[in-house]
């Protein structure tokens, strides 16, 4: 081979190589700008992700203005207004006004007891003295296990008897105004010297009990 011929080679495989050289470098320059636009379109798209999660979350806040914030429980009582107070006390006052009425008529109930206690217990009572019962006045008491009453008329009469309203057995009274045994349960009437029932819903007379005077004092005992 000449000198020129080997000279030429030379010069031709320099040639080559710096062909592959330039060739090498702008594919790495390619992939760099590769990998540059696709780092930017992920950046672009994290950021549009970020943005419309924004807008969702502001959306939603507007939304949810006036309901229930985070921290209240569902479950919370709404205050009372003014028309459930009002309610509310009208019918605190009417439980306590329907009590108040009922007092005078509950007083008097008082559900008799058997024949065969009354008759165990007690057969005789002293009452009180003559003196401290004036003609047309009437006197309650307690004859053992059951009330009674005991009158003594305009006439000076003394009469007795079990103080059990026959109709649902609430106690009765003497009353002075009408010299007559009333029951202010339901309006029961009775004859306040034989004890008859006169008026209203009583079906029968009152159980009659025996009074006399013993030294100045009114012994009441069973018939």
């Amino acid at each position: 081979m000449t000198e020129d011929t080997k000279k030429a080679t030379a010069e031709s495989a320099e040639t080559t190589a710096a062909t592959a050289g330039a060739e090498a470098t702008a594919s790495s320059e390619a992939a760099a700008t590769a990998e540059s636009k696709a780092t930017g379109g992920a950046e672009t798209a994290a950021t549009a992700v970020l943005s419309e999660s924004s807008k969702d979350e502001c959306e939603c806040t507007k939304k949810c203005e006036g309901c229930p914030s985070a921290g209240h429980d569902d479950d919370d009582v709404p205050p009372m207004t003014r028309s459930d107070f009002t309610r509310t006390l009208f019918a605190l006052v009417a439980l306590t006004w329907g009590g108040l009425t009922s007092f005078p008529i509950f007083m008097y109930l008082n559900p008799p007891a058997s024949d065969q206690e009354e008759h165990s217990k007690v057969t005789s009572i002293e009452v009180c003295k003559v003196a401290d019962l004036p003609p047309g006045t009437g006197k309650n008491f307690r004859f053992g296990s059951f009330p009674a009453i005991l009158i003594c008329t305009e006439d000076k009469q003394l009469h007795a008897f079990k103080a059990i309203c026959t109709h649902l057995g609430c106690t009765v009274q003497f009353r002075a105004d009408k010299q007559n045994v009333y029951c202010a349960c339901h309006g029961g009437e009775y004859d306040a010297a034989t004890g008859k029932n006169i008026a209203g819903p009583p079906p029968k007379p009152l159980t009659a009990l025996k009074a006399e005077v013993k030294d100045g004092k009114i012994i009441v005992s069973l018939a």
